[in-house]
């Protein structure tokens, strides 16, 4: 078996058909495998996913693996499909995405070079269909050692999205998501390519990413900040070991007081990012991580950057 595909499943029976067609339409013979992982889904997505696999070849029916369980969130649903893949490889795919006609073609591709993770380009897509650019190309393609310069424009981008890329099972030995928490990915993401030797770079866009108004993070919950606000301290615990995190920790750290900044005001985001910097200040960032000027900016202007920044895209001088 030489990829194992996850889609864990809740409360999407609006997208679900759309995810699995886009699988079925270019499904591979017979070394790919993929696991539905239903979590306790509340609304009728696995028996509208039951109905629609019923309609496919028995052979492509037989490539399709659905595991059932009480609901642990994405991170304990993908935590299932981690733990019953068979493939060499383990990719995931959230259940109102779908892919691109390439996408098994292109991954396949990576594969033969035995790489460690293969990571590739993705779009945006709205309900109606119309597609949006969606992060800067790496400057970057085909197979690289993973070196401090790939660490650093991994580390700046910040996109740490875990079906961003596919990964040898193996480097899951002793990783796996944070359960409870949102955001598990920027937990989970960076340390699999520390565990890593190998990259592949594909310029083609595989995935579609969806604008899901009531997708998990899209809602600015209590929660949601508290987990956002979290990563940098986890962060902040690994930087002696991985340098290369100061990059994501500001870039996340900024996101995170933006989001303050909108709904609770000026003052708390002052105070928020305050305790944050101070921590932040305890720590020696190398000169050459910060690539990205925005972050620089925010780093040392604080809550006072995000202001003119805020200010600058509502009077549309800046995207």
């Amino acid at each position: 078996m030489k990829l194992s595909l996850i889609i864990p499943v809740y409360n999407v029976e609006r997208y679900i058909e759309q995810c699995l067609a886009s699988i079925c339409q270019q499904l591979p013979q017979p070394n790919f495998e993929i696991i539905i992982v239903d979590d306790g889904s509340p609304d009728q997505a696995i028996a509208t996913a039951k109905r629609f696999l019923q309609q496919q070849p028995e052979d492509v029916r037989r490539q399709f693996k659905i595991i059932q369980q009480k609901n642990q969130g994405l991170s304990g649903a993908r935590n299932t499909g981690i733990a019953h893949a068979r493939g060499e490889y383990v990719a995931f795919l959230d259940s109102d995405d779908f892919l691109n006609r390439n996408y098994f073609a292109e991954v396949f591709k990576g594969i033969q070079t035995e790489a460690d993770i293969i990571q590739f380009a993705v779009q945006r897509v709205d309900d109606a269909g119309q597609k949006f650019p969606f992060l800067h190309p790496m400057s970057k393609q085909g197979l690289h050692g993973i070196d401090r310069d790939i660490l650093l424009e991994l580390s700046n981008r910040a996109a740490w999205f875990a079906w961003l890329r596919v990964y040898k099972t193996c480097l899951f030995g002793h990783i796996r998501f944070p359960v409870g928490k949102n955001y598990e990915d920027a937990y989970t993401t960076p340390f699999l390519f520390f565990a890593a030797k190998t990259v592949y770079f594909c310029p083609d866009v595989l995935i579609n990413y969806r604008i899901n108004p009531t997708g998990i993070t899209a809602t600015k919950s209590a929660k949601n900040m508290e987990d956002l606000g979290n990563v940098p301290i986890f962060y902040l615990k690994h930087l002696a070991q991985h340098p290369e995190l100061a990059a994501s920790l500001v870039a996340i750290s900024q996101t995170y007081i933006m989001d303050v900044l909108n709904i609770d005001g000026f003052a708390a985001a002052q105070r928020r990012w305050g305790a944050l910097k101070m921590q932040i200040q305890q720590q020696k960032i190398q000169a050459d991580v910060l690539r990205n000027r925005g972050n620089r900016l925010f780093l040392k202007y604080g809550v006072w950057f995000l202001l003119l920044d805020r200010y600058l895209r509502r009077v549309g001088l800046k995207k």
